[in-house]
């Protein structure tokens, strides 16, 4: 029986050059953060161009940061839109900042290390979608990926008493 952080599919260690090192683990909010940015899981796993035509270093970036948010410590800044038609996308790429000093995970990946941490992504998201349930991550060919907009839906939070005094102009 999988239990408790095992559902977070650990996979592949991720060493950063401050001598740091950050599990990965993608949890159902690193998914969706994943789903969000490039649309499908079908296109997060064709992100990274092997062919050596296109980007690598940029969506290695995303797909990192993504597995070291939460338990790993990151947490992901971005700008999401949201279009006439009601659909909700991320602007751009996310920025994911260490919680204890506010480092930028890009500023500690190593370009020399790049495979290390293809194998790691490859590894971590493989478990998280074996862990969903989901045997067979890799959809066969022709065959449509459905997913699931959260809709038109907000909440807004109650305001919190602030605990300090506002400051006298002077006047």
């Amino acid at each position: 029986m999988t239990q408790g952080l095992d559902l977070l599919a650990d996979g592949g260690t991720v060493d950063l050059v401050d001598g740091t090192s950050v599990q990965l683990r993608y949890s159902m909010r690193a998914l969706a953060l994943l789903e969000a940015r490039y649309g499908s899981v079908a296109a997060v796993q064709n992100a990274i161009d092997s062919t050596g035509n296109g980007a690598a270093f940029g969506p290695i970036i995303q797909l990192v940061g993504c597995g070291a948010v939460g338990p790993g410590g990151f947490e992901p800044n971005f700008r999401e839109h949201q279009d006439a038609k009601g659909e909700r996308k991320i602007s751009g790429d996310i920025v994911f900042r260490r919680r204890k000093d506010g480092a930028d995970l890009a500023d500690l990946l190593h370009p020399g290390r790049l495979s290390q941490y293809v194998e790691a992504f490859n590894a971590a998201f493989s478990k998280a979608l074996e862990s969903l349930g989901n045997d067979d991550a890799t959809p066969a060919p022709g065959v449509p990926v459905e997913t699931v907009s959260p809709g038109l839906s907000s909440t807004t939070s109650p305001s919190v008493p602030s605990a300090s005094a506002p400051v006298s102009s002077g006047t």
